[in-house]
């Protein structure tokens, strides 16, 4: 019997190589996806979107996944619905996204009625462009909804506007890329800003009487983002205001943790009648998102 040494070549693929992708999570850990590059372009920011058999298809900011369709509904209705749900029925008509050009959380938030408009204003054009093509399951359900602003504009620079404008919102979202860490002082993230005190200061006078919500990265891998963002917040708003809950999305390989500022009691337990068209977020999961790891609780002290 002759022993079988060689093979023959794969079946042709489809088009374009596919390549081993790796994602540096910490030191001498990484994530690594099979796939094609299907879209990568150099402008504010380095953007590309990959495509793997498991995770449908991925986006990456400046070398950091943002999202896969596969699981972003998770991020999404945990970013919008527990906000919107601690705070009194239909005291919700004016939001501000704050990045957010991925549509993912104004679509969240359009499933609302009593919400009445919702501005996105996100600092790269590229982003909005990327998802009509790519991710078109992000789009709200009617991507034409009047109640729907997209603005092309640093978000920083727009709420100083707003602030000298007095104009008020009943809700803040920053939906960001996490803010840069670094030892040099140079910033490469365009969210970097969003992160701080004077940011939050603003942000504070534009909803005094509102929610203002954060995402900050998975504290497992990223404790210095929840611990620095939660002194920020503990500067700028009052302390019993201020709540942390979580999320586990599955692609970010662990909870990802959520800052609230709500001036409202009880926002644990929702207020809101539970919407039908969601695929994570429950009554029951909004209750649960609340109880934080005693590991999380002891860096929060």
């Amino acid at each position: 019997m002759v022993k079988e040494i060689m093979a023959d070549t794969l079946v042709t693929d489809e088009k374009g190589a596919k390549i081993l992708l790796a994602e540096i999570i910490h030191t001498d850990y990484l994530f690594a996806y099979i796939g094609r590059i299907i879209y990568g372009k150099t402008g504010l920011q380095n953007i590309y979107v990959f495509e793997n058999n498991f995770w449908g298809r991925m986006l990456f900011i400046n070398n950091g996944l943002q999202f896969t369709s596969r699981d972003e509904f998770i991020y999404h209705e945990a970013l919008v619905h527990i906000p919107v749900q601690a705070s009194p029925e239909n005291s919700i008509k004016r939001v501000l996204i704050c990045g957010g050009g991925d549509y993912g959380a104004s679509r969240e938030l359009l499933k609302y009625p009593q919400i009445e408009e919702v501005i996105i204003v996100d600092i790269d054009p590229q982003i909005p462009k990327i998802v009509e093509e790519y991710f078109p399951e992000l789009l709200p359900k009617n991507p034409k909804d009047p109640r729907l602003k997209l603005i092309v504009a640093d978000a920083y620079e727009m709420v100083k506007e707003y602030k000298e404008k007095k104009q008020l919102f009943d809700m803040v979202i920053i939906d960001s890329t996490d803010p840069d860490i670094t030892i040099t002082g140079v910033t490469h993230e365009l969210s970097h800003a969003l992160f701080g005190e004077d940011f939050h200061q603003m942000l504070y006078e534009i909803c005094p009487k509102g929610i203002i919500v954060q995402q900050c990265g998975t504290p497992f891998t990223m404790k210095n983002i929840l611990v620095e963002t939660y002194k920020t917040f503990k500067k700028v708003y009052p302390e019993k205001e201020i709540y942390c809950y979580r999320a586990n999305v599955p692609s970010f390989g662990g909870d990802n943790a959520y800052l609230m500022r709500c001036p409202y009691p009880n926002p644990e337990i929702p207020k809101w009648e539970e919407i039908p068209n969601t695929y994570y977020y429950t009554h029951e999961i909004h209750k649960t998102s609340f109880g934080l790891p005693k590991y999380w609780r002891e860096v929060l002290k």
